[in-house]
């Protein structure tokens, strides 16, 4: 027993000096590049992380001092010497020239410039990625709102590539979103034009009438379905601000839902309608009363 416990004595020392020897080469290797890269100091993560959004702050402020200049240049200069200036003088792309000029002129409103403190920190690639929305949806991020669902810290902490992603998925929803709208609207409008053809006919038959009529119906139905569709959305947006919040809209988002419902059976009552429809071909009002 005793070779054995000190067999372990050893393991425990041997284990020490490793752990001792890395922690000596940890801090060796960090007095190494705070001499080199650093001034000598010692390295605290609060004054570099400090430092480093300064200085994302200058380069940023230098990219669009570069933007004016561009766009000066391109003023004044024909095509193909403005393309010479860039890639030999300057040492840059077409591409990336492009996107320098497009972004000193959208960050170049008011409004724009206003925002540009709050956006400073997430550098140029992410600058450059945000700049497929809209100026108002850029506005409304640094208020607070979210851009393809996430915030502006949200987007801090991402990827280039995860916020281009991100971005892209958000597009795709908005136009699937446009489309289901766009088709419900097309059947309307296929509806209304049927209603206008039945309107311009100058026999009135018993079944023309009553066929215009249910057409009127049936347009007014589709518009009540589609307006009832977008209640999704916009319940996605009440239950994701209440989770966030720590609230609770379930009550609103019932109210509405009831006085829709209440609507509905308002109109039932005052018809007189069943819950199901007859299936008999001819309306029971029509029939003969019995002798």
């Amino acid at each position: 027993m005793a070779k054995r416990s000190d067999k372990k004595t050893e393991n425990i020392e041997v284990v020490e000096t490793n752990v001792e020897l890395l922690s000596n080469q940890a801090m060796l290797e960090s007095v190494q590049v705070m001499d080199a890269w650093g001034g000598g100091e010692n390295y605290n993560e609060d004054r570099w992380i400090e430092r480093a959004r300064q200085a994302a702050r200058q380069a940023l402020e230098g990219l669009f001092e570069l933007g004016r200049a561009l766009i000066i240049l391109k003023e004044h200069t024909e095509h193909g010497r403005f393309i010479s200036i860039v890639e030999n003088e300057l040492g840059m792309h077409r591409r990336e020239t492009a996107r320098i000029i497009m972004a000193t002129k959208r960050f170049a409103s008011p409004k724009m410039k206003q925002a540009l403190p709050k956006l400073a920190n997430l550098g140029k690639s992410k600058l450059f990625e945000l700049l497929v929305e809209d100026d108002d949806k850029i506005i409304d991020l640094t208020d607070g709102g979210e851009v393809g669902g996430k915030s502006l810290d949200e987007i801090d902490c991402m990827s280039v590539r995860e916020l281009r992603v991100a971005l892209r998925d958000s597009r795709d929803e908005t136009e699937a979103a446009r489309k289901v709208s766009s088709d419900k609207d097309k059947k309307i409008n296929e509806l209304n034009e049927k209603l206008l053809k039945k309107q311009k006919t100058k026999e009135f038959k018993p079944e023309d009438v009553a066929e215009e009529i249910k057409l009127q119906m049936s347009s007014i139905q589709v518009g009540i379905e589609s307006q009832i569709s977008r209640l999704t959305g916009v319940f996605d947006e009440l239950i994701k601000h209440a989770d966030e919040n720590k609230q609770d809209n379930s009550a609103v988002m019932i109210g509405c839902l009831n006085q829709i419902i209440l609507a509905c059976e308002c109109l039932r009552e005052k018809f007189n309608l069943n819950t199901e429809a007859s299936t008999e071909s001819q309306p029971e009002w029509l029939s003969e009363p019995a002798e």
